[in-house]
């Protein structure tokens, strides 16, 4: 009898010997990462990704960083707009979503591109092709991590003047070409075509309804009366191109000027200003 149980618990120490060696392959096999995948990169390199958020193909098979720390290093990229790890058979499959650009910003010297939360990232050769408004005038000193306080602003009048001319019709907003605010008194627009100078808005002329007329601390695209003033512009700009503009060939005119109410003032190149 007692050689039967000695038999019997060798057997079971055998079983539960065989059982965790199972496990251990079991859970190892789980734990070990055989591929790192990036996908949804359209304009970024896996390389780049990596060089930036001082990632390998080592390192993350090591198991050393957990999947969140693997998305905060990405997701710090200027041109990423979100990433998403996740880990399946022994797979780590990253998906990346980059920034859809509306705009392309210049500081006079160099080109960043502008997602929908206003936020700068540097152009890749894959975006040659954008044909998407540039807004200039910037500080010379903007870049990627760099804003001043006016840069903002303006950024934000040129987000709502886009915005609104895609409401109004895309013809307006295929015929602005460029936003620029070089000059602090107001803004121009540059038409798509043959680059015409719009006198846009003199931010001396913007008044309340009351007649009071706004100053340049009051010209914000949260003012009211200022987000009129440029709806009005707009929707006169639109009514030009479509009364006018279309029944002329291109090179006919050498400004356009929106900043008296309710008048158009036209240079035409081959004849004196008219209305």
């Amino acid at each position: 009898m007692s050689r039967f149980k000695l038999i019997f618990f060798f057997l079971l120490v055998l079983l539960f010997a065989g059982s965790s060696i199972v496990l251990s392959g079991i859970w190892k096999d789980k734990k070990n990462i055989k591929k790192v995948e990036v996908a949804g990169n359209t304009t970024l390199s896996k390389d780049e990704i990596f060089d930036f958020a001082k990632l390998s193909d080592s390192v993350i098979k090591s198991n050393a960083l957990t999947l969140e720390i693997i998305e905060a290093r990405i997701a710090k990229h200027p041109n990423i707009k979100s990433v998403n790890a996740t880990r399946e058979n022994g797979n780590v499959r990253i998906e990346i979503s980059e920034k859809d650009p509306f705009a392309v910003v210049t500081n006079g010297k160099d080109l960043f591109l502008l997602d929908d939360k206003l936020s700068l990232y540097n152009v890749k050769k894959e975006n040659a092709m954008l044909d998407i408004p540039v807004i200039s005038g910037m500080s010379s000193s903007l870049d990627v991590y760099n804003y001043e306080k006016n840069d903002m602003k303006n950024l934000k009048i040129a987000q709502y003047i886009i915005q609104k001319a895609i409401k109004i019709d895309k013809i307006l907003y295929n015929y602005i070409s460029e936003i620029n605010f070089s000059d602090t008194t107001g803004i121009k627009l540059y038409t798509s075509e043959d680059a015409v100078q719009v006198y846009f808005v003199d931010f001396g002329f913007v008044t309340t309804k009351n007649g009071k007329q706004l100053t340049l601390r009051d010209i914000d695209i949260n003012n009211t009366d200022f987000r009129k003033t440029i709806d009005q512009k707009l929707i006169c700009l639109y009514n030009f191109i479509k009364q006018v503009v279309v029944y002329k060939s291109r090179y006919s005119f050498s400004y356009i000027d929106l900043r008296y109410k309710d008048i158009v003032l036209v240079k035409n190149n081959n004849l004196s200003t008219t209305e």
